[in-house]
C-alpha cells in the first residue's frame, strides 16, 4: 500500500492517491484540479485508478473529475448522498449559483459544464471492500460530507471536516456548525494513533487534535 499526496488547484487542495502496487490498482481521494498532474502520478506508480472517493462535493475538490473520467472510462465516483447536487447537470447549476469565486468559475467553466454523475452514493457506515475503507458520515462542512478510515493502517482521510488545529468552515451553503461539532465528536472516538490526512494543509493525528481549539 502507498499514499501519494498532491497539492492541486488554486485552493491548494490535497488530493491523495491510495494504491496497491501488487494489484496495480489505486483509489483517488478528492481530485480537486490538475488532472494531468494526477494522471502523471498514477503513471509513475504504474497503477490504474478503480474509483474516485469524494469527501464532499465542493468545487475545489472535484474539478479533476472530467479529465479523469475521459482517461479512465470505467472509473467509478463515490460521494455522500446529500452532496449529489454538486455533480452532473445539477452540479453545473448548483456551483454557478453558490460558488463565490468568479475567477474560479471562469477558469473552470469547461469542467463545471461537463461534470460527470456519481456512480454510488454513501450515507456513512459502509465498508468499501476493495480499498478496505470504512465510511464515516461527517456532515457540517457540507450536508453529505464523509471521511474514509483505513482501520488496518490507522489512516483517516478527513476532507474539510478536520484540519491540523482547525476545522472546516460552516458558513457556505448547507454548512452547519452544530453538525460539524457532532461529526468531530465521532472522529474523537478514534484511536490516538490515527493519522489524519485533511483536504487542505499538513497532516495531523487524532491525538494532536484532542487539543484543537475549535471543539
Amino acid at each position: 500500500m502507498f499514499i501519494d499526496s498532491l497539492i492541486v488547484g488554486p485552493y491548494q487542495t490535497n488530493c491523495y492517491i491510495y494504491g496497491n502496487e501488487e494489484t496495480k490498482s489505486a483509489w483517488i481521494i478528492d481530485p480537486g484540479a490538475d488532472a494531468d498532474k494526477i494522471i502523471n502520478a498514477l503513471n509513475k506508480r504504474d497503477v490504474i485508478p478503480v474509483s474516485v472517493l469524494l469527501t464532499h462535493g465542493h468545487w475545489d475538490h472535484i474539478m479533476g473529475l472530467v479529465k479523469l473520467v475521459e482517461k479512465y472510462p470505467s472509473l467509478e465516483i463515490f460521494v455522500g448522498k446529500k452532496d449529489l447536487c454538486y455533480l452532473g447537470k445539477e452540479g453545473k447549476a448548483y456551483i454557478n449559483k453558490y460558488c463565490f469565486d468568479l475567477t474560479f468559475l471562469q477558469s473552470f467553466k469547461n469542467e463545471i459544464n461537463n461534470l460527470p454523475e456519481a456512480d454510488y452514493t454513501l450515507n456513512g457506515g459502509e465498508y468499501l471492500d476493495d480499498c478496505h475503507f470504512k465510511v464515516i458520515a461527517t456532515p457540517g462542512h457540507t450536508p453529505g460530507g464523509v471521511c474514509y478510515l483505513d482501520e488496518e493502517n490507522n489512516i483517516l482521510f478527513s476532507g474539510d471536516t478536520l484540519f491540523a488545529n482547525s476545522i472546516g468552515r460552516c458558513d457556505l451553503e448547507g454548512g452547519s456548525y452544530s453538525e460539524i461539532q457532532d461529526s468531530l465528536k465521532k472522529l474523537m472516538k478514534l484511536n490516538d494513533e490515527v493519522i489524519v490526512l485533511p483536504g487542505h494543509g499538513p497532516k495531523t493525528s487524532i491525538k494532536a487534535e484532542r487539543n484543537n481549539p475549535y471543539f
